[in-house]
């Protein structure tokens, strides 16, 4: 996008025009600065915003542990659920980013797609809402079982929140993808962090005594925390593009311009959230397994869950910042920068993890009894927590190289990368871990397949490298 000539004699313009220069300059500097500084500024506004918003998804499954085991069980099967909404909300923003970014006329497209991430809400929340109790029972949900007919009522309460809550998470998602792609960081990261936060105070003071005169059920609570946060993130989000982007959200939505864009965003988005949706596809998959196990099992996967993003979390915000800087310095053919980028994230994560899991492994035992004080769920948190995270230095790589994949245009090698790892390594080595030795034989399988895809990354590495170096080798006579 270009920015003319302004008009002087209106602000408005000249405002435009002075964004459009901030982003250029950004644009430059990720070419020019240093590495790791440029990795620096890039990384750690984002590793704020990650950790607050997986930080407020781990706070919130601590409150359903406070309630019992069976809130703790019931919420655990709705994870793959919330995975999938996330799943669409990821690839909404890099689809909507990836148009604005590449658009001439921004503010046209910016108001298109923010519709057009609500309607893509809205149906998703209906289909997910009148098939809530069938997806549930494929996952292994009994709501015939004592425990489960008991919790079922405010399980029910919580989803329905939870979906209504799914059009305002998804305009959030996609403005925070809109900033990232500006350059922005830090209002992108300030955006994830305020909804976050605001989940946090909002699910503290329902469980205060001051609301417990409510007639609420402790699940129904946390429901409400998550939609009034996403609401304010909302808003939030829409003040950040309108008045700090400066991008007007203002369309006519039967023009033929505003029809193009509609077809060109779905076209988009079916690729995009087809992988994204690979992982909550097979964590329904692994969710399967561990129900088979018994209650406790799932109780203790559904905290194993929302952990694992928490022990990867730098590996998991350098998927976010690494592809920017790479992408834009491999455009520009500067191939130097982007080993160095690669070879100085890749350190930092395995410092990082080896922190994570020596960190996890010392308290193990405390973090599982604050979890839950049955026997039977604090040991499986124990061990899942003490075995796992070692194992996370080797995802940690398969992670970097697909996104890198991703942003130099080679997104089948990332698809084929992350089939295998899901569908060919993590999923059959649960199952048969799971019936060689129950819920410690999915952990053990879990954290041997990591490994094993990490030794598979490293010999691939350097069998494309040999033909490279036997090519350039001279001939000798």
């Amino acid at each position: 996008m270009t920015c003319k000539a302004p008009e002087y004699n209106n602000p408005t313009s000249v405002e435009v025009c002075q964004k459009q220069r901030k982003r250029a300059v950004r644009k430059r500097w990720i070419l020019t600065g240093t590495t790791s500084a440029v990795l620096s500024q890039l990384t750690i506004p984002m590793l704020f915003a990650i950790l607050a918003l997986f930080g407020a998804d781990l706070i919130e499954l601590y409150f359903a542990s406070r309630l019992g085991v069976e809130e703790l069980t019931a919420m655990s099967f709705t994870l793959p659920i919330q995975a999938t909404l996330f799943a669409f909300a990821i690839g909404l923003g890099i689809v909507v980013a990836t148009r604005l970014t590449q658009a001439r006329k921004v503010e046209e497209l910016a108001a298109v797609s923010l519709v057009f991430t609500a309607i893509v809400g809205s149906l998703l929340a209906l289909v997910i809402w009148f098939n809530l109790l069938p997806i549930l029972n494929l996952l292994g949900f009994d709501e015939y079982s004592a425990q489960q007919l008991q919790v079922w009522p405010s399980l029910k309460a919580y989803m329905q929140y939870r979906l209504t809550a799914v059009v305002f998470f998804f305009v959030v998602m996609v403005v925070f993808g809109v900033l990232r792609a500006f350059g922005n960081m830090r209002a992108a990261a300030w955006l994830l962090v305020t909804f976050s936060v605001t989940q946090v105070l909002l699910s503290a003071l329902l469980f205060s005594p001051f609301t417990q005169g409510l007639l609420l059920s402790g699940l129904e609570r946390l429901g409400i925390a998550h939609l009034l946060a996403a609401i304010i993130g909302f808003l939030f989000s829409i003040y950040l593009l309108v008045v700090k982007e400066n991008i007007s959200i203002k369309v006519n939505l039967l023009s033929q311009q505003s029809r193009q864009a509609f077809k060109c965003l779905m076209r988009l988005l079916i690729p995009v959230v087809a992988i994204q949706l690979l992982t909550p596809i097979a964590q329904s998959l692994l969710m399967g397994i561990v129900a088979t196990q018994g209650s406790d099992a799932v109780a203790a996967y559904g905290v194993v869950i929302r952990l694992e993003p928490i022990a990867l979390l730098l590996p998991m915000v350098l998927t976010t910042s690494l592809p920017i800087f790479v992408g834009q310095n491999w455009e520009a053919k500067k191939a130097l920068r982007v080993r160095r980028s690669i070879k100085l994230a890749m350190l930092a994560c395995i410092v990082w993890q080896l922190v994570v899991a020596s960190v996890l492994f010392l308290g193990a035992d405390f973090l599982s009894g604050g979890f839950c004080k049955q026997p039977d769920v604090k040991d499986a948190i124990n061990l899942a927590v003490s075995v796992l995270p070692i194992s996370y230095i080797a995802l940690a790589g398969v992670m970097l190289y697909v996104s890198c994949c991703n942003a130099i245009g080679r997104s089948g090698l990332a698809l084929n990368f992350s089939i295998v790892r899901l569908f060919v390594f993590s999923v059959p080595s649960a199952f048969i871990g799971s019936y060689v030795a129950g819920f410690s034989g999915v952990v053990w399988g879990l954290s041997l397949a990591n490994f094993a895809l990490g030794a598979c990354l490293i010999l691939y590495t350097i069998m494309r490298k040999q033909p490279d170096s036997l090519a350039k080798r001279p001939v000798l006579n």
